[in-house]
């Protein structure tokens, strides 16, 4: 772990994590395990800001492109139990606490939310967190215009990260995922947890 800290906290001090630029410790992103990888995910994700996290997943690619739905069920795993949220308060606005959702259902496309309320084997009381995370902040946290991400990879990172997320995504699909849905949909779909 002493490991992946070190590479997180090299990355987080790179700031900001754009194309054209020279980090001299990337090697070290390409020779961690896809355990290690999931690690340093998990650790950036607790640890940084949303806009950190989101620059670190579109510009290191390699540390999710190879992943299968089990690393992907291993990577939200590990994110419970998430930080306890509040809806009157907005100190978690810029969290990185979801940005494993965030990377599935608002970059790469797939709906996540299945798994989270179906599959892992979660408390009732962290599934009805989480729904209440997803209600009151979700919308903002968990999607991403569109458009504004096909600028932002144009502008700012490396032109073949559309095509692993679209590799990402069909993979997924194949696997058992589905498309993300609307943001209301989702609401209606897992409403269940509010009762």
């Amino acid at each position: 772990m002493e490991k992946i800290i070190l590479v997180a906290n090299n990355l987080y001090e790179s700031q900001p994590l754009l194309r054209n630029r020279k980090i001299n410790f990337c090697i070290e992103l390409y020779t961690i395990s896809k355990q290690e990888k999931i690690d340093l995910l998990v650790y950036c994700f607790k640890r940084y800001d949303i806009g950190f996290n989101k620059s670190l997943v579109l510009y290191c690619t390699h540390l999710w492109k190879d992943f299968i739905k089990d690393d992907w069920i291993n990577l939200i795993t590990k994110m419970f139990p998430r930080e306890n949220f509040d809806e009157h308060s907005f100190k978690e606005i810029n969290s990185g606490w979801y940005c494993d959702v965030l990377l599935l259902n608002g970059i790469i496309g797939v709906n996540p939310f299945d798994l989270i309320f179906y599959d892992i084997e979660l408390s009732t009381e962290e599934k009805k967190q989480f729904f209440g995370y997803l209600k009151y902040r979700g919308e903002y946290s968990l999607y991403i215009n569109e458009r504004e991400l096909i600028e932002d990879i144009v502008n700012f990172y490396a032109p073949d990260v559309f095509e692993k997320i679209v590799t990402m995504k069909e993979k997924l699909i194949q696997e058992g995922f589905f498309p993300s849905i609307k943001y209301q949909e989702v609401i209606n779909k897992y409403s269940f947890m509010e009762l």
